[in-house]
């Protein structure tokens, strides 16, 4: 997707201005990223909370509630009228990041070479700015959505939306729709596929002896989960797209101590629930390979896949027919990482993905967006929440 390829004057025939539009919403990440929010400070997410909150309600919003996550911080959640009763579409966005405080001391917000760079500016608070941007267009213009908006931007995403999950969970009977406003792939794409994501501790238990003195007295936790490893590697699929990781090993307590417990942590990634069934009961059947060891496996974190059906093909068209007629033909594609979409998704919720702009660098130090298409995503955004 090339900056030639945007038809300006039916971007503008949109939003208005454009250059005017990209210096407010510009202006309103630099706010955004300033208040840096890592997940889990209580504090610093509620600072990025209260300054969102403001700009919708100064877009219009009929109402703008912030509800307490213990231990996270807030969500926001906003409401715009539409011109039907019934279903609403449901936008869905994370205020937190991963990055710490004081990383916008080495990591500073600025403007090189068209890219907009600073922690947090591509996942995803460069996609807030963005869509409160197109919410001011709305308002500004009068333009009249088909369908109520329900904006939730949470604050637990980047850590597992253990609180957000359950927000999503009571409006999704209510949801038409589901847009979902994380950024979109390195090409410009939409995401139509995410895979899902589960974590698992896996605790082996033997029995402590020393080393030296009296070792056929022990039982090796450490030398148990090596077997284990070797299992659980071997669950991976990668004609189906499923992978496991073993990440973080535990274990042990001196070199001369034959170890009485040790610990790893399995993430997978799957494009189908079938997958994740499967790898779920396989774990979960695991069975000591040592005499006298015991293993426990616990599940720690679940996240569904956003599946490629009809419903979110149906979604991705429309939005490719808006961005053909305003110059660019949006490609489609799937990703590794899980979003709160596919919460929605995995609920019945016809859901479209990685609406928000381009860039790269997710959660590493060189992340950004691209200055240039800031209006062509307010424009795009614009026109799915009034059309759809």
């Amino acid at each position: 997707m090339e900056k030639a390829g945007v038809n300006l004057a039916a971007v503008e025939a949109v939003i208005g201005d454009a250059a005017a539009v990209s210096r407010r919403t510009v202006d309103r990440l630099l706010r955004y990223v300033e208040a840096e929010s890592p997940s889990r400070d209580e504090a610093a997410v509620r600072r990025v909370v209260d300054i969102v909150a403001a700009d919708l309600e100064a877009v219009g919003a009929a109402s703008v509630g912030k509800l307490d996550a213990p231990g996270y911080g807030q969500h926001v959640l906003a409401e715009f009228p539409g011109a039907n009763a019934g279903p609403q579409l449901l936008v869905l966005g994370h205020l937190d990041t991963v990055h710490p405080i004081g990383a916008l001391a080495v990591q500073p917000f600025r403007t090189v070479d068209g890219r907009i760079e600073g922690p947090g500016t591509y996942d995803m608070k460069g996609s807030v700015a963005v869509l409160v941007s197109a919410l001011e267009v709305i308002g500004a213009r009068g333009l009249r959505p088909k369908r109520g908006i329900r904006v939730l931007l949470t604050c637990d995403e980047e850590v597992g939306s253990y609180s957000g999950r359950e927000w999503i969970g009571e409006f999704a009977p209510t949801t038409e729709v589901a847009l979902v406003i994380e950024p979109s792939l390195q090409n410009g794409g939409i995401k139509t596929a995410r895979k899902g994501v589960d974590t698992y501790r896996v605790q082996a238990f033997g029995r402590a002896a020393h080393a030296g003195m009296d070792p056929q007295s022990g039982v090796s936790a450490i030398a148990e989960l090596a077997y284990q490893i070797v299992d659980i590697l071997a669950l991976a699929d990668p004609s189906e797209g499923t992978m496991l990781n073993v990440g973080v090993i535990e274990g042990g307590t001196a070199t001369n101590v034959v170890p009485a417990e040790a610990t790893v942590y399995v993430d997978t990634r799957y494009w189908t629930q079938s997958e994740a069934v499967r790898i779920y009961a396989d774990l979960m059947n695991l069975a000591p390979k040592l005499e006298g060891a015991r293993v426990e496996v616990t599940r720690t974190e679940s996240r569904p896949p956003l599946e490629r059906t009809d419903a979110v093909v149906g979604l991705y068209h429309k939005a490719r027919e808006i961005g053909r007629e305003l110059g660019v033909d949006l490609p489609e594609g799937g990703t590794g990482g899980g979003s709160d979409g596919c919460l929605t998704a995995a609920l019945g919720v016809p859901t479209l993905d990685g609406l928000g702009p381009r860039g790269w660098g997710a959660h590493a130090a060189d992340e950004h967006i691209l200055l240039e298409d800031i209006p062509f995503r307010v424009a795009l955004l614009t026109r799915l929440l009034t059309e759809l």
